[in-house]
């Protein structure tokens, strides 16, 4: 009997694990977290940066990643604020232990959790036109071209198309990407041959432009370029026109000005605007009927200049994840990031492509209001 006893148990055991053998293995989890400012004044590009960060990591789960691996998305909220970058980042890369992080929503942000990341050793993919980011370490990368680059349209189209001849500046003082963004169309515009009438710093935090809005109604002027949030932008359009100024006196501004926001806010003192961005719905991009598709059915929504910021992002690390084959672990992605180049995206001339000092480049459309809508300019 014992004998016997002892061969059932050895039969059942032995069932037991090849039942388990049989099992299959549980997937690869691959945490890549996104963050970026979902709310506050800069929620404008956040919210759809983020949808489009979210939606560029759930169609590489549908299509499968490299040995069936599935990316675990892990999402934060900065609220524009430094120390919740910071906060956020280091989560990230200790608690969550993220092999990728994506974001956040613009250049001040970036640039004070760029000395975590390279602290932690995990890669970060962020948005923002400053090369600050890039300068706080080899583990910080960014998605959006250089302000040099893309305000190089801008203000080619100023000096060469508007018929403009003289501009004032305003813009937020407290960001360093809209300082730079600022100063690359003010020395491209004046070596154009435009006159630079007067610079003036205001802040986010600010509402009543009155005595700005006066002074700048007063200069003669044929342009005001704005570098602020479209909301701020526009409020400050409102005043402006209250004040006096001429609807022929055209606003000029960057990427953040293609928000829906801006013209909602904004209705008639922003007609004419002069926008240079990123993206436009109305591209004629052979991805871009794919993505709006895509987008609209996820979130009921047109895309704008920033949901295609983020999807551009998130399909990029996507990527470089990919690249990484098999076991990807953060240096393997950051060495990816660092190589990879010429991918075809919605946005600019289609073709996303990076240089040896990680700057990347792709091309700028050139939009304006009408009829309360965003269009392309010739």
């Amino acid at each position: 009997m014992q004998v016997l006893r002892r061969l059932t148990l050895a039969a059942s055991a032995a069932l037991a694990l090849s039942s388990l053998a049989a099992l299959p293995a549980a997937a690869q989890e691959l945490p890549v977290a996104i963050f970026g400012a979902t709310s506050g004044v800069f929620a404008f590009g956040g919210v759809p940066i983020q949808n489009g960060m979210r939606m560029a990591l759930e169609e590489a789960n549908a299509k499968g990643m490299p040995g069936g691996a599935k990316i675990k998305i892990i999402e934060g909220d900065t609220a524009a604020d430094k120390a919740q970058a910071i906060s956020l980042a280091t989560q990230f890369g200790r608690r969550d232990k993220a092999i990728l992080i994506m974001g956040p929503t613009n250049s001040f942000e970036a640039i004070a959790a760029g000395p975590v990341v390279n602290e932690l050793q995990v890669p970060m993919f962020a948005i923002g036109s400053s090369n600050a980011i890039l300068a706080t370490g080899p583990w910080a990368f960014k998605v959006q071209a250089q302000a040099v680059d893309i305000m190089g349209f801008l203000a080619k189209y100023v000096a060469e198309k508007s018929g403009i001849k003289k501009v004032a500046l305003v813009f937020d003082q407290g960001s360093d990407g809209i300082i730079e963004q600022k100063n690359a169309f003010r020395d491209g515009v004046k070596a154009g041959g435009v006159a630079i009438v007067s610079e003036n710093g205001i802040l986010t935090s600010e509402s009543n432009f009155l005595a700005l809005a006066t002074k700048l109604a007063s200069q003669d002027v044929d342009g005001i370029y704005v570098g602020a949030p479209p909301e701020i932008t526009a409020n400050l359009a409102i005043q402006l026109r209250q004040a006096g100024l001429p609807a022929k006196v055209r606003i000029i501004g960057p990427s953040s000005l293609a928000s829906l926001k801006y013209m909602q806010t904004g209705g008639k003192a922003v007609e004419g605007t002069i926008i240079i961005a990123d993206y436009a719905a109305a591209s004629s991009n052979p991805l871009n009927a794919a993505f709006l598709a895509a987008y609209k059915a996820r979130y009921k929504e047109t895309p704008d200049n920033w949901a295609a910021m983020g999807y551009t992002l998130g399909q990029i690390g996507v990527q470089a994840i990919r690249n990484a084959g098999p076991n990807p672990d953060r240096a393997k992605v950051r060495a990816e990031l660092e190589k990879i180049t010429n991918v075809p995206v919605v946005m600019g001339n289609g073709l996303w492509v990076k240089d040896k000092e990680r700057h990347p480049t792709y091309g700028g459309v050139m939009l304006t209001v009408k009829n309360g809508e965003l269009a392309l300019l010739p």
